[in-house]
């Protein structure tokens, strides 16, 4: 906000996309109207000795009709936002603002922009090549609903009165047979296509359906357009779809109905859900979750999203992306598997290509800054639209968020020395691969670490290593038809809680399976031995890459993910060794949420048998030992011998075995005497 005028304060346009109870919205009052006040003195229209109390809770009130926007899809949650806004902006002479023009009910995910109306909703492999329209038929409506639109923000709120007339011309525009309402039904028919399959003719039928909506005239008879109309209407309602431009078109256009050349927001802030969008019907809501997911993947809305499990961060961020003005700003905050997970790549690329990322925030929640499990992380990432990424500065394993006062100074400037790491997307690239994932690296030396391993060594999935692949062999809950009381059957079912490093414990299998089942299942892969890894851990627990080599003749649910590629038995042993190591781990780490998914350990550096030389054998060796039991001299040994492999000096050692503090003092010593010894 350095050096904008009082005028240029009051143009901006601030978002929310998931308000809640209005949290972010009043926060962003109180530092507008701060800035205003201190713009409003510095310009001379007053004297700091003029504003006071009563004068400072106008300038917040006209920062919340003017300046800010919020949606949510809880009712209840808009009303609290509301009551927030007014409590921040109380004034004793005033009555309660005018917000429902901007603070409202709607799913910010689901919804239609006017260009997609110019083409029938089909699917992206089967656009129609000539728009429906040849002129532009919106520009009337918009010429009709914008002053009143941009009456009810810059109209005087001083009197009850005023209120009221505010209320009635907002209602009055969203009466059902308003233009405005004529194109929002025609919106609704469009989205609604992608949200019931029954619905699916309306892709043939749209401009017929959508002249009806507009004119009440149609090639088509009423009999014909109306259940669509009415169907769709419904759809939309019971999804709330919410049509950016339409709800809001003074953010985007101007009073004659032109596109404003600054479209968009100038700042987007929050919080977004967090939530899993299952699309199998699972999600206890009759597949609404589902729905939204195959609006997401099929109607072109969205860009960059994952072919797997969508979550709504992904979609609120990416939807936040698109609503930003040119030179607009993002602030949100985001699980950190923004920065790391496989099913994140696309959005992170696009971030990346389409926005100059400035800062990255990680935070550990093990002091319970928001109340979900203490092992989560989560990031608060800025960004300005335009241009793309260079460098940008990181701080990660925060656990204060009264820190964040030292991140910039008053008027909003990075402050360098609190940001002690610098990355950019070409270094991700080294890093990561294609997937461009934010290692958690807390200093320029983790940074150097993990450039230079990442660079001197091929990922283990590669055709220039190991071309390892791993993945689940059954589905605990799928396969249990075939699984029996142990004893029962001769294959023992082995699970995650059964493996620890480099042992396996098949005589706790609680099921069994018989032969047949396992070949039908598995073929021939469950005759031999082969490694496998526990899939769910934490950065936080005491080991994060948790490996063995299961027996000839077991089987293994999805809480482990075994090897697929058939290698000799002495390279698995090797791997083994690896996969227990301090060194792996600490790679591991840098990157995993919840699980240790097959494209981080696929992704991983790891030296080729000739790259190894003799520590090939000698690895492979040591982690056979390990597997008849723990000797902690081994252990060191291995750990040492590992650490040399990857050509660790020994404040590198240091530096990744402090990154460990719940594996015992003494057993760290050891193994950097050993390194030091060897």
């Amino acid at each position: 906000m350095r050096d904008a005028t009082p005028a240029q304060i009051l143009d901006l346009r601030v978002l929310d996309p998931s308000m809640g109870s209005g949290a972010f919205l009043v926060s962003a009052c109180r530092y507008l109207a701060d800035a205003y006040a201190e713009a409003l003195v510095a310009s001379g229209g007053c004297h700091a000795t003029d504003l006071g109390p009563h004068e400072r809770a106008l300038i917040r009130r006209t920062i919340a009709e003017r300046c800010l926007f919020g949606v949510d899809l809880n009712p209840m949650a808009v009303q609290l936002a509301q009551l927030s806004l007014w409590l921040a902006t109380l004034s004793a002479d005033r009555p309660l603002g005018f917000l429902d023009h901007h603070l409202v009910t709607g799913n910010s995910l689901v919804g239609a922009w006017l260009t997609s109306l110019r083409h029938s909703p089909a699917s992206r492999q089967r656009r129609d090549v000539l728009p429906l329209f040849n002129d532009d038929p919106i520009q009337p409506m918009l010429k009709a609903a914008l002053p009143v639109r941009f009456s009810l923000a810059y109209g005087p709120t001083d009197t009850a009165a005023q209120v009221r007339n505010k209320e009635r011309a907002l209602h009055a525009l969203a009466a059902h047979d308003t233009p405005l309402s004529r194109w929002k039904r025609v919106a609704d028919l469009w989205t609604a296509r992608w949200l019931d399959r029954g619905l699916q003719q309306v892709s043939s039928l749209f401009p017929a359906l959508a002249d009806a909506a507009l004119s009440g005239r149609s090639a088509l008879p009423t009999r014909t357009t109306r259940p669509f109309l009415d169907q769709s209407e419904a759809i939309a309602y019971a999804h709330r779809a919410f049509h950016w431009e339409l709800e809001f078109p003074e953010v985007f256009f101007t009073a004659a109905g032109d596109r404003r050349v600054d479209a968009g927001f100038d700042a987007v802030i929050g919080n977004p859900p967090w939530e899993m969008l299952r699309d199998d019907g699972t999600d206890g809501s009759q597949g609404v979750a589902a729905r939204i997911v195959r609006f997401a993947r099929d109607s072109g809305v969205y860009q960059a999203q994952s072919d797997g499990h969508a979550n709504c961060y992904q979609l609120f961020l990416e939807r936040s992306l698109a609503l930003m003005a040119p030179a607009g700003r993002i602030g949100m905050v985001l699980p950190s598997g923004v920065g790391v997970d496989q099913g994140s790549a696309r959005l992170r690329r696009w971030l990346f290509s389409s926005c100059s990322v400035e800062t990255v925030a990680g935070f550990d929640n093990r002091r319970g800054i928001f109340d979900i499990h203490r092992s989560v992380r989560f990031v608060l990432l800025s960004a300005q639209a335009g241009g793309s990424t260079g460098a940008f500065r990181c701080r990660f394993g925060e656990t204060d968020p009264g820190e964040l006062e030292q991140a910039c100074d008053d008027h909003g400037v990075v402050q360098p020395t609190w940001w002690p790491v610098r990355l950019s997307p070409t270094a991700l690239e080294r890093m990561s691969g294609p997937d461009l994932a934010v290692p958690d690296v807390r200093s320029p030396a983790d940074v150097a670490i993990v450039d230079r391993i990442s660079t001197r060594f091929p990922p283990l999935g590669s055709e220039h290593g190991w071309r390892a692949a791993f993945g689940r062999e059954l589905n605990a809950t799928e396969d249990r038809g075939a699984f029996a009381e142990t004893g029962d059957c001769p294959i023992p079912v082995l699970e995650g809680k059964h493996v620890s490093p480099f042992v396996v414990r098949r005589r706790d299998a609680r099921y069994s399976m018989s032969r047949s089942d396992a070949r039908a299942k598995l073929g021939e892969r469950y005759l031999r031995p082969r490694l496998a890894y526990r899939d769910v851990a934490s950065s936080t627990n005491k080991q994060t890459l948790i490996a063995a080599i299961l027996p000839a003749h077991t089987v293994s649910t999805h809480t482990l993910l075994c090897l697929r590629t058939p290698l000799p038995r002495v390279a698995q042993w090797y791997l083994c060794g690896l996969f227990n190591s301090f060194v792996l781990n600490y790679l591991v780490r840098l990157r995993v949420t919840t699980h240790v998914t097959t494209s981080i350990v696929e992704r991983l550096p790891i030296p080729t048998q000739d790259h190894a030389g003799p520590a090939f054998g000698v690895i492979a060796t040591l982690a056979r030992l390990l597997s008849r039991g723990p000797r902690p001299e081994v252990t060191a040994a291995l750990q040492a011998r590992v650490a040399r492999l990857y050509m660790m000096t020994g404040d590198e050692f240091a530096q990744i075995l402090s990154t460990f503090p719940l594996v015992a003092a003494e057993d760290r010593r050891a193994a950097l005497a050993a390194f030091n010894e060897s």
